[in-house]
Order: C-alpha cells, then structure tokens, then sequence
C-alpha cells in the first residue's frame, strides 16, 4: 500500500482512504507510464538530432501539465487513453519563423519520425493536427499532444522565471501565447511543500533508502489526490457536456491556491472546496483567474467569452460539496460504494472498494480492527471486533 492509506480513525479519515484509492485507481499505471517515457524520450532524441542537423539549432521535449504534476487521471471512457502534453521547445529566435511556418516544420518532422519508427518495424501513432499541437494517438492507451513553442523573449518583470518562459502557437489567434509549465510546476511544487517534504522523508525512512531514491511522482501529496478526485468528478457530471465543464487549468490552479498542507485527505479536499473561489477575482466586469507565474495571462478568458462556463463551475463546485458532506452522513459501505459510484464511475469505485475490503480484511486478520458503534464504519480503536467480510456478498 501507499505510505499515506492506514485503516482505521475517524469517519473522514476513512472516506480519505477510499478516495485515496480511487485516485490510484485513475492514476496512470506503472508500466504505461514506463512506456510513454520512454517514448517521449526517444521522440525527443530523434527531434533533437533531427533539428541539428538539419536547422542546425538545439531542441527539447519535456512534460507540462498533468503529468508533470502528478494529477493524471483515466479518462470515463478508458479506450480514450490518457491526456499526454509534451513542450517541444525549439531554440530560435521568434522573429525567424512564423506561428505557422514552426506547426508545419513541427508537423513535417513528426511525420518523418513516424516513417522512420514505421521502418524499423516498430509500433507508430497517428497523427492528428489540433488547435495549438500536434497529437500523437497510441492506439487507446495515451496520446501525446506535442506542443511547439520558442523561447519567450518578451518577458517582463512580472513574469516568473523567465529563463524558462516560452512562446506557443494558436491556430485562432495572430499572437504568440505565452506560457510557463516548468516554473508552473515549481509553483504547484511550493503550494505542497511541507507534506510533501514530510512524506518523501517519510517514504525513505520505511524503505530504509535515501530520500533522494524517492521519485518525486511517487510522494502522493493530499493536493495532487484533490486535484484528481476534483477532476474525475468533473469528468463524470459534464461527460455529456464536455465543452461547458470546468478546463483542468483552472482546478488545479484554484486547489493549489487554497490549500493549506492539511495532512488528511478529506480535510484537504473540504478545504479546498469552501477557498476555491477566494482566489477568483470579478475585474472590470470581467471573470479573472491569473496564472500564478504570469499574472497577465487570465485562465477564466473563456468565462467571458462563454458566461454559461462561470455558472457551470459554480454549479459543479456546489455539487462536489454536497456529494462530499453527505458522504458523511451514510452508514454502511454499500450505501457509501453506491453514492461514491454516481459520484465518480462505478468501474472504478467497485475496483477501489475492493481493495478497500483487502486491506481492512488484512486487518481484521491481526485482531486490530474494529467497527465504532452505531458509525457504519471502521474504526480500530473503539467498538466491537469485525467479523470477516466478502465485501461483495449479501
């Protein structure tokens, strides 16, 4: 088991655990992660040759987004594979080469690496271009959408770091857009620092290994579980209405903002909940949530754009909070698994329960479980013994 999932405590602590698991649950699995590593690494090793001996220029692709924060979640419909966004970064100067012209150059070197994989009798992907990348579709199991930038020679003072500030293209609009993911994720890292410290340390001391043998992507931190169980109730109320539904930008920024290194899950999440819209400002008429290393760049412009998106967060934010308060008031874990399923995908809360029931079984096995009187659920430290439980019999 993970080093944060223990059995037993109070009632929000043990509806931390099962959500705990529903995360990692969504989570991208161990060897697809390996494997979509090592893809995006040698794409990256074939790129880089590819641009200097051809542009005679240097390159680079690295991770932004979900995945580089730890947040990845299953898409509800799992052959749709996971969301993978790659920077593909190249060394030029903005003024050599047009929004368009660095696509099409994006697009035919991608091409040519597909050949090339396609020649050496390896698997390829599709290619798809979208508005601001170019997709790579790994037949179901992830696609990464591959995003070429040039390095931001615009920034202003207000900007953070601006050695790692970059350039993106936009099919739609005649500027450059500018972003920042390394030093986002740095952000993000600073929002979390304290128990994330503490687990990796934590970590490291059960596995008798240095701190540094801690993968950074290994420490689930109560933030980045939020974060996924925000966006996977998300993804179940708006999988009919996936243009309204709240963008994953903005979640993640709004939950970074507001928490407070709660150390328990479910108290992370009440809390995150009741700051999120603090950090949601109404400037000149207009919605305004500013990206935290480039306060000039607005993540709620749609809401603007489209008002009928700011109502549709407000509605889901409302949801989320009562699915979670009255999780709080039913007894029994089938009354609990039937609720969680409504609220975040009966596959995947079957799944989690499951383990759930291995663990408490586990348990039950060492004579140190226990259920709390008239609570309906388990607790180790009051209440009489718990009998062995099949979980999913009568």
């Amino acid at each position: 088991m993970h080093d944060y999932f223990s059995i037993g405590g109070t009632r929000e602590q043990q509806l931390g655990n099962v959500l705990t698991l529903i995360a990692a649950d969504l989570d991208i699995p161990d060897y697809l992660k390996a494997e979509l590593v090592r893809k995006y690494n040698h794409l990256g090793s074939w790129i880089r040759k590819d641009n200097e001996d051809r542009f005679r220029t240097e390159s680079e692709i690295y991770p932004q987004g979900s995945v580089r924060l730890g947040t990845a979640v299953q898409p509800v419909k799992a052959d749709c594979g996971y969301d993978v966004d790659l920077v593909y970064l190249r060394r030029l100067a903005k003024e050599s080469i047009s929004q368009e012209q660095l696509v099409q150059q994006a697009g035919d070197q991608l091409r040519r690496y597909i050949a090339f994989r396609k020649s050496e009798g390896k698997e390829v992907p599709e290619l798809v271009r979208r508005r601001r990348c170019w997709a790579m579709n790994y037949s179901g199991r992830f696609h990464m959408d591959v995003l070429p930038a040039l390095p931001d020679d615009e920034s202003t003072m207000f900007t953070r770091s601006v050695e790692t500030s970059i350039l993106l293209t936009d099919r739609r609009l005649w500027e450059w857009q500018h972003s920042n993911p390394k030093a986002y994720a740095d952000w993000f890292r600073e929002c979390e620092i304290l128990v994330f410290t503490e687990k990796r340390i934590s970590m490291a001391r059960a596995g008798n290994v240095e701190v540094e043998k801690i993968a950074d992507d290994a420490v689930k931190t109560p933030l980045r579980v939020s974060v996924q169980i925000l966006k996977r109730h998300r993804d179940i109320r708006y999988s009919g209405n996936p243009d309204d539904k709240p963008i994953s930008i903005i979640i993640t920024t709004l939950a970074a903002a507001a928490y407070r290194n709660e150390r328990e899950l479910f108290d992370a999440l009440m809390g995150i909940i009741t700051r999120m819209e603090r950090s949601i400002e109404m400037i000149d008429g207009k919605w305004w949530i500013p990206n935290p290393v480039n306060p000039k760049e607005n993540f709620a412009d749609k809401w603007n754009e489209f008002p009928q998106r700011a109502q549709r967060f407000f509605d889901w934010l409302a949801a989320v909070r009562a699915d979670l308060e009255s999780l709080l008031k039913l007894s029994g874990l089938n009354n609990i698994s039937s609720s969680l399923a409504t609220s975040f995908g009966s596959d995947v809360v079957e799944r989690s329960m499951k383990r759930f029931g291995e663990e408490v079984d586990a348990s039950q096995q060492r004579g140190d479980l226990k259920m709390a009187v008239g609570s309906g659920l388990l607790n180790m430290s009051t209440g009489t013994k718990v009998v062995k439980n099949t979980w999913y019999g009568d």
